[in-house]
């Protein structure tokens, strides 16, 4: 099995090479694992820190045309990279990417076609302005209360994705 670890960022110059440097490459099930930065048309030194780190594709923008693109535009590329397991995390370091073996573990166990984590379970601390925190956790609220379910983090970018999943987000 192939993972692929996409990361989009703007900007996130100060950030990303321990973001990448820090994402295993050696993992239960997985036979290779590569990273992925889908550069949202940043103006600092993001592609330059994280090609020096590691990463092994960067997609480029040559302006920034939001989280939204960057996400399909990250999808599609990590599944024509043969992609069979897909993680997003965030380029700005508030996610352990030590915790992508539990992540993706229901996927290699054919448990699941989709995991996400919360920042805000107890033994998780998020690394967020408090601002971001409580916006976050008002819209959490609100979609628990539409889908009739209980949701701690709808919006966390610390996701996994099985190829045939990632397929189906973008037709």
């Amino acid at each position: 099995m192939k993972l692929v670890v996409m990361l989009p960022a703007f900007n996130e110059g100060e950030s990303i090479a321990n973001v990448v440097a820090g994402i295993p490459r050696k993992l239960n099930g997985i036979g290779s694992a590569e990273i992925l930065i889908v550069d949202d048309g940043s103006v600092d030194d993001t592609v330059e820190q994280a090609r020096a780190a590691g990463a092994d594709k960067v997609v480029s923008h040559g302006t920034n045309q939001g989280l939204g693109i960057a996400f399909r535009n990250g999808i599609e590329a990590a599944l024509s990279m043969g992609a069979d397991v897909i993680v997003t995390m965030d380029a700005d370091g508030q996610f352990d990417s030590a915790d992508i073996p539990r992540l993706i573990e229901p996927i290699i166990n054919n448990q699941a076609d989709f995991v996400t984590a919360s920042r805000f379970h107890k033994q998780y601390k998020a690394k967020m302005p408090w601002i971001k925190g409580l916006g976050n956790r008002i819209f959490t609220r609100i979609i628990s209360y539409l889908l009739g379910q209980k949701f701690s983090d709808t919006q966390c970018g610390f996701r996994a994705y099985s190829r045939q999943a990632a397929l189906r987000l973008n037709t």
